[in-house]
């Protein structure tokens, strides 16, 4: 399926793009020079002009290093660049011009490469975009923030376009968000590769109420988000397909929202390797409003990702409540989950968060995760917590404010914790943790229909519970074997109902289950278990 769509958009291409192939237009021709030094604005743009005044093709930009501002792309124009060619972002804020991007009447941005209402536009080759984001003019006193955003350019930004292709390039050094992909259609980016860690907000790639995208090949390095989907406006994200990416971030590795407008629909992330990333490996962000419905995530590896999946479903202040349903995610590897360390070598570089963070997946009372799927899951966190880490209560810090993984603190579970969720199932799930950890493997709180089937779970013997429920309503536990400890399978606090406990050997543990008082035992149903 993902082969014959790869294989259709790549025709598509090849059709779109078959005219570009008539004539190449050198900007040396134009008078550019290769010095790093002369502003060249003004001959690539007339190269590109030229190019599109006879119907289009591609401009060349050769071996050597040429700077330039604000160039302009056209309809049926490729800019391609030579393996050993670089395009340089001019240091000087004259330099960009504002341009619109996204919807009509928005804001405007400053870019080096820009594109608007355009068709059949593309970015080639093996050679660099350096948007020279290092220069002390768009450095601020703090590296962390950085200046205002509307003054850094894009490297390369394309909005409200059709056909868009990316493919390649080297984008390094970005001075913002290093690619903006706006309210385009057909876009598809393939073997980029991004180094940019040289300042705030150095997004690899944003890719904003889109529809048709596929990403794939891709290797990132990103000083912020890795891959972004954004939704600005109700027209949402629709039919996008991340694959075959390698990823390394300061935030978030892949990430939807937290911009959700318009939402997320029929997304597919797969084959992806993630690597030393501060935040959510996958994080799945909607607190502005917008639905997110059909998310498939699938063949993930991580190490050394400190939130590993992160999904939250809530409503920041003056947004209307979101709507989170219909994921599924299969076949993840995830090794030292609190373990990233930030290298103070480099200039550029963030603190670590409490590494006795778990996985978080939370709604709201009125935003509920619905309808969710884990399937074969292994996951080693790096523990530590304690018995007073373990009845930490579980509440979001920032219930209407921005969404991170760590709003929650230090989580009452080691591994999984669930509020406000309905419907959700974890199958072949396997938990574990490096340093001694004495908290539960998994936590549920405000939840309804948990199914819990064929789960692994290492825990301490001074451990209280596996599991453990606080206000469950319904639940559904099957196949779980157990190797050793003292402690009870599951903790069911102040209410319980419709709880079926299935053949389950729970021979080598303590028992079953423990309870508060005020639970009837006939809330919980006992089945064919050892």
């Amino acid at each position: 399926m993902k082969l014959s769509i790869k294989l259709t958009l790549l025709l598509f291409f090849v059709a779109s793009f078959s005219m570009l192939n008539a004539e190449n237009y050198n900007i040396k021709d134009f008078g550019a020079v290769a010095d790093g030094k002369t502003l060249n604005t003004k001959a690539i743009q007339k190269a590109i002009d030229a190019c599109a005044q006879n119907g289009g093709g591609q401009v060349v930009i050769p071996s050597g290093i040429f700077m330039s501002g604000t160039i302009k792309l056209k309809d049926n124009v490729a800019i391609y660049l030579e393996p050993s060619a670089v395009l340089l972002g001019s240091p000087e804020y004259e330099d960009y011009e504002w341009e619109p991007y996204g919807v009509k009447g928005g804001s405007k941005r400053r870019s080096l490469i820009h594109g608007r209402e355009l068709k059949n536009v593309a970015v080639l080759g093996r050679g660099t975009v350096d948007g020279n984001g290092g220069h002390k003019n768009f450095q601020g006193k703090s590296p962390f923030n950085g200046i205002d955003g509307g003054l850094r350019p894009f490297p390369i930004s394309i909005a409200n376009s059709t056909n868009v292709k990316i493919q390649d390039i080297t984008i390094k050094d970005g001075a913002f968000w290093d690619m903006k992909i706006d309210v385009c259609n057909n876009v598809f980016i393939d073997g980029v590769t991004v180094r940019s860690r040289i300042v705030a907000n150095n997004d690899g790639m944003d890719i904003v109420d889109c529809s048709n995208v596929v990403i794939a090949n891709c290797d990132v390095d990103a000083g912020d988000d890795g891959i972004c989907l954004k939704s600005n406006t109700t027209i949402g994200v629709k039919n996008v397909t991340i694959t075959n990416c390698i990823i390394k971030s300061e935030s978030n590795a892949i990430k939807l929202g937290v911009a959700s407008r318009g939402g997320f629909e029929n997304i597919t992330i797969s084959n992806c390797a993630l690597y030393d990333t501060r935040l959510s490996g996958i994080a799945l962000e909607m607190v502005e409003g917008g639905i997110m419905d059909r998310i498939a995530i699938s063949n993930i590896t991580m190490h050394n990702v400190n939130g590993s999946i992160f999904m939250k479903s809530g409503r920041k202040k003056g947004y209307s409540p979101t709507i989170f349903r219909n994921v599924i995610v299969s076949n993840v590897v995830a090794d030292g989950i609190g373990c990233w360390r930030p290298d103070t070598s480099v200039y550029y570089h963030k603190k670590e968060h409490d590494q006795r963070i778990g996985i978080t997946i939370t709604g709201q009372a009125d935003c509920i995760v619905e309808n969710v799927t884990l399937s074969d899951i292994h996951l080693q966190f790096a523990g530590g917590g304690t018995a007073a880490d373990a009845k930490r209560p579980f509440k979001d810090s920032k219930a209407d404010g921005y969404p991170e993984y760590n709003n929650f603190g230090i989580t009452p579970a080691y591994g999984i914790n669930c509020q406000y969720v309905k419907n959700i199932r974890f199958n072949n799930v396997v938990l574990d943790y490096i340093e001694k950890d004495v908290r539960p493997a998994m936590f549920f709180q405000e939840s309804e229909n948990v199914t819990l089937n064929a789960i692994y779970a290492k825990v301490s013997d001074e451990t209280k519970a596996y599991v453990r429920f606080i206000n469950q309503q319904g639940a559904f536990i099957l196949n779980c074997k157990p190797v050793s400890g003292k402690a009870p399978f599951c903790s069911f606090e102040e209410n319980a109902k419709n709880i079926t406990i299935q053949n389950n050997d729970f021979s080598s543990i303590k028992g079953a289950y423990v309870k508060s008082e005020e639970i009837s035992v006939k809330s919980i149903k006992m089945i064919n278990n050892q």
